[in-house]
């Protein structure tokens, strides 16, 4: 692929190199990631350098030959630490043209450029694959097949017409490449498919990544053409996983390709999201989008995932015997996986569609397309375009028929909802749980849940409410009497007055995405979990984390210290959240230790968080993302060090203290107090009673961030210890320094 990487020099180094200038046209291999000249890339021969093999050659005997050497690469920057000797490569500026590093492209070790490091006998040792050859099909799978030629004595035929025929078939049914996988139980294969268009140009940079770490060759790009080719290449593949990154049509366009395969058992499919309302994704726990997660730890998601079934439902049109109006008679699509609707939110849809295809430039972003959403939405809401819907439809459910409710509450939008989220993951069917009449929501009980919406509820839902419920069922029958807009798993429409008749269809294999302990694959032996996790915290400003380019170690040298929280092992992150003082309006922003996005720290989406335990993402250290500014601790003294340690000298006491559904172990020294949004700089040494008072307030303040509030509940839970110890705390509190995030 072609590159304008700036100071990114040819591979080839200046002896061999034919341009010598930086100027010059250059492309990028995504598989071994080494730069060369368009015009040096023959010059690579010469120096007896191939990219890392993906297949082997159908003449060999050895096809069963399972033995991968490395594939070495030399390398001017390389991140991490040596193999061998375990110190860190050191990087240069400039982009310097001396060759630090050895590394395999296979398994990503790397050695210093040394004879103490890298040892010539490992130039022939055989490749493990590294951490991923779980999901990494191996070259020796994948057999290069060559092009059938005629033979002399069909060539010494006299039938021509016969010999064409038999040739055309031949070619039609040969394909350059056939797969003899060997079966594991160790193994899960990953087939990758990539929608290039879906999320902006994410996709892009997505595609790139994963022909880094898997084999190219089981990494397809969807807007190539080739998914059906794919599928039947692996279709015998034992225990193949199908990664589909993009948005939900995408991984509607996979299923619909395995089920005209009939691929007998059907391969799970896991969901990367790159759309931009990725209901099914959120529904299966992999988010509301992608947010720059490391593809290392989404592969691992996907071979730990656990496999759930999701009802699919078949959508059969019949025309209406009515003169029939403007609109068409045929659906965008004939199967739905989550949702069909009518009415409001469908005629919103409609208008994205048809503007996006007018100008495709103008919608290349997840945000931008949910703004115009957005202004569609309010747009149609005050022409009330919808508001005669109940008018020209019937609906019947199983038997019952739905029309004169439907009428009776004038809804202006009619959903029939396969999965709990719906339209960028609100959850219009609810709680169930005060309603004996309906059963809990579920996307594997073959029942498809019915709803109707007014405009008040519809507005409602993005602050949690949900439409009116109306059945439960197995078969529809819709009847429209008019042309109204519909969508089919977000594909709009104007359809013409028809009936319409929904089945379920059958069941897909889903991989949802569940907890791990570690970010290490299974073939690797996971690390220990410890009891107790000490985690520094540490605050950063919004703006500083703009400005500094996502640079971690000058992020680190500015943020400001909290202080240190201890937490149990096994803790996921969303606990977690509960233990750092209860930072309302912050986002959570972590340091991993195994961070691999390449332009700013790895970020966690708080839906997500109950996902992720706290020892899969860090070790020791935790950043808080302050969206409103940084917080200025004034009067601190100046020999404070940057975290709460324990003081050489001084009275120490620990205390736990509960306060609605926070349980916290804090300690209190005698020299200070360091929390995260309060300063205590006491002049004498308080007793253990005094100091158990200063804590309990000190959480106060921590919660409800208003020292009136704080008074209050010191009036009336506190007071017979306040009547106690007045003097002493509340002269503490009012005749000290007391800073508080508010000022």
């Amino acid at each position: 692929m072609e590159t304008s990487c700036s100071g990114e020099l040819c591979y080839l180094g200046e002896d061999t190199c034919l341009l010598k200038t930086a100027s010059a046209p250059r492309r990028k291999c995504a598989a071994c990631k080494i730069v060369v000249h368009t015009g040096c890339i023959e010059q690579l021969e010469k120096i007896n350098f191939r990219c890392k093999p993906t297949f082997r050659e159908g003449g060999s005997r050895c096809l069963r030959d399972n033995i991968l050497r490395h594939h070495w690469v030399h390398r001017r920057r390389q991140e991490g630490k040596c193999r061998q000797c375990g110190k860190s490569f050191q990087q240069k500026f400039f982009h310097s043209k001396e060759i630090i590093a050895i590394s395999c492209s296979w398994c990503k070790q790397a050695f210093h450029n040394k004879v103490t490091c890298f040892m010539l006998h490992q130039i022939e040792e055989p490749c493990s694959l590294g951490a991923h050859a779980g999901v990494i099909v191996p070259p020796s799978w994948i057999i290069k097949v060559r092009k059938p030629q005629n033979s002399a004595r069909r060539k010494k035929r006299t039938s021509f017409k016969r010999r064409t025929s038999k040739k055309g078939l031949d070619e039609s049914k040969w394909r350059p490449f056939m797969l003899k996988p060997l079966p594991s139980p160790l193994m899960k294969p990953i087939l990758v498919f990539v929608n290039p268009k879906s999320g902006g140009n994410q996709g892009a940079k997505v595609l790139q990544m994963f022909m880094w770490i898997l084999n190219p060759r089981q990494v397809f790009d969807l807007s190539q053409g080739g998914l059906r080719e794919a599928l039947e290449l692996y279709r015998k593949v034992p225990n193949l996983r199908i990664l589909a990154c993009g948005g939900d049509g995408t991984v509607g366009w996979i299923l619909s390709a395995l089920d005209e395969l009939q691929m007998n058992p059907q391969p799970p499919v896991a969901v990367l999201p790159l759309g931009t309302g990725n209901d099914l994704a959120r529904t299966l726990n992999w988010g509301g989008g992608y947010t720059d997660e490391p593809v290392s730890k989404v592969l691992c998601h996907v071979e730990d995932g656990s496999v759930v079934q999701l009802d699919r439902w078949n959508l059969l049109v019949e025309k209406s015997a009515t003169q029939p109006e403007e609109g068409t008679q045929k659906l965008p699509l004939n199967v739905f996986n989550n949702y069909f609707s009518l009415g409001f939110d469908a005629h919103v849809t409609l208008e994205f569609h048809e503007s996006r295809e007018a100008n495709p430039e103008k919608f290349n972003s997840r945000f931008r397309n949910k703004m115009f959403y957005a202004g569609a939405a309010f747009s149609d809401f005050l022409q009330r375009s919808s508001r005669d819907l109940s008018k020209h439809v019937r609906v019947v459910c199983d038997g019952t028929d739905l029309t004169p409710k439907i009428q009776e509450l004038k809804f202006q939008c009619i959903v029939f909802l396969n999965i709990p989220r719906y339209c960028a993951g609100t959850m219009p069917w609810g709680n169930t749980g005060d309603h004996r009449d309906f059963e809990p929501q579920r996307h594997d009980d073959g029942c498809i849940e019915v709803i109707g919406f007014t405009m008040a509820s519809l507005a409602a839902l993005q602050v949690g409410g949900h439409g009116e419920r109306l059945h439960q069922c197995r078969e529809v029958v819709l009847t429209t009497f008019k042309t109204v807009p519909v969508q089919v798993d977000g594909e709009p429409c104007r359809l013409a007055p028809s009936t319409l008749r929904i089945s379920l269809r059958n069941q897909a294999n889903m991989v949802q995405k569940s907890k791990r302990r570690t970010s290490v694959p299974l073939l690797n032996d996971p690390h220990a979990v410890p009891d107790r996790l000490r985690l520094r915290v540490n605050r950063i400003s919004l703006q500083e984390y703009d400005r500094l380019q996502y640079d971690k170690e000058r992020l680190r040298d500015i943020s400001i210290p909290v202080g240190i929280v201890v937490v149990r092992g096994d803790c996921d992150l969303e606990t977690c959240r509960l233990y750092i003082d209860r930072l309302q309006e912050a986002s959570l922003l972590l340091y991993p230790h195994h961070s691999t996005s390449a332009d700013r720290f790895y970020r966690i989406d708080k839906a997500q968080e109950h996902l992720h335990f706290v020892t899969e993402i860090c070790q020791d250290e935790v950043f808080i993302l302050d969206h409103e500014g940084p917080v200025v601790n004034q009067g601190s003294c100046a020999g404070m060090p940057d975290l709460v340690v324990e003081p050489t000298a001084g009275y120490v006491s620990r205390h736990t203290a509960d306060i609605g559904d926070i349980h916290c172990e804090i300690k209190v020294f005698s020299t200070y107090i360091l929390t995260p949004s309060v300063i205590f700089l006491p002049s004498a040494p308080l007793t253990p009673e005094e100091q158990g008072i200063t804590q309990t307030l000190t959480l106060l303040l921590l919660r409800y961030k208003n020292v009136f509030v704080v008074i209050y509940h010191i009036l009336s839970v506190l007071k017979p210890k306040v009547e106690l110890w007045q003097k002493n705390i509340l002269l503490y509190f009012h005749g000290n320094r007391l800073h508080t995030g508010r000022g």
